[in-house]
């Protein structure tokens, strides 16, 4: 918008100036009717045809920093680097929420894992409460045993099938103990894994919380997006209007160098550069968005009105 401003009050004044100048020209061409211009007449003409070549190379250029102006800015735009950075978090949630979903999956299956070796642990632990407990009791019927020894057909059987007995259950329990501290080992290594992930969840929610600035980060993207947007359209206005402004200089100077006092030959030896001129403005000009001052407007109505009788008078 600052652009804008600055291109209608440093450029259009000179525009105003050159369309002022070329209306006058159209008068004294108009008034001339065909004839030769008067000392007088062909000074004014002189005096105008400069003027209009001094203003457009005043617009021109003015348009031309404005231009730069515009461009640089348009370069230093952060907007690439910002885009960038709200990808970059954007990707980062996205990964993030994906990991919080297979650790939360990895989760319930290490407490699946975990309550099936304690159900394990459980069940060996009564293993080995039940062997031992039936091992004490033959300990105790193979002692009765020795006791009943002076009597060889109760006491030796007895020694025999209780002590057959205690050996397999000291065989059970030693299978059983080694399983136990197995599972033992099992359940300390479950615990860790689901103590990792619990640690690991809870520095992925972290880190979901730092990513959610990506909400105000996009926010702050549109803004500057909008901000380009029309930042580009200035700049492709700007170089159009500018565009124009240059075309329209051509044939004022074409027009300025076949004015002086050792090229002037009168109105009709310059109509087609003067033509080229009025069509360069009916043609092109500005959009009306920029043409603010009512004095183009009306210059512009002006011009119009006196080409059809300078076409008729010099039959163009």
């Amino acid at each position: 918008m600052e652009h804008k401003k600055g291109f209608r009050h440093n450029v259009l004044p000179h525009y105003l100036s050159v369309l002022t100048s070329v209306v006058s020209l159209a008068d004294i061409a108009i008034c001339a009717c065909g004839q030769e211009l008067s000392e007088t007449e062909e000074a004014r003409w002189r005096d105008e045809v400069n003027l209009a070549y001094m203003e457009i190379q005043e617009a021109v250029n003015d348009g031309r920093k404005i231009q730069d102006d515009v461009d640089s800015e348009t370069e230093d735009t952060p907007l690439k680097k910002f885009q960038d950075e709200v990808e970059s978090v954007r990707r980062n949630l996205q990964d993030v929420e994906m990991d919080l979903i297979l650790q939360e999956l990895k989760k319930e299956k290490l407490r699946d894992q975990l309550q099936n070796c304690q159900a394990k642990l459980l069940h060996s632990t009564e293993t080995l409460n039940r062997t031992n407990a039936l091992k004490a009791e033959k300990e105790t019927f193979r002692n009765m045993g020795f006791g009943l020894i002076l009597i060889p057909f109760i006491g030796i059987p007895m020694v025999l099938s209780s002590s057959r007995e205690v050996k397999r259950c000291e065989d059970l329990i030693q299978k059983e103990s080694k399983a136990k501290q197995e599972l033992e080992k099992e359940w300390d290594q479950e615990e860790l894994n689901l103590k990792a992930c619990y640690e690991k969840i809870k520095e992925l929610k972290q880190k979901r919380v730092e990513c959610e600035s990506l909400r105000e980060k996009e926010k702050k993207l549109l803004t500057l997006e909008g901000e380009v947007a029309v930042l580009c359209d200035t700049q492709r206005e700007v170089g159009d209007h500018l565009n124009y402004l240059t075309e329209l200089k051509g044939p004022l100077e074409l027009l300025h160098r076949q004015c002086t006092e050792d090229t002037f030959y009168g109105i009709k030896g310059v109509k087609g550069f003067l033509q080229n001129i009025f069509t360069c403005i009916q043609q092109q000009g500005f959009d009306t968005e920029w043409l603010s001052d009512c004095r183009l407007h009306t210059k512009l109505l002006e011009l119009e009105e006196k080409i059809p009788k300078f076409n008729s008078i010099y039959n163009i």
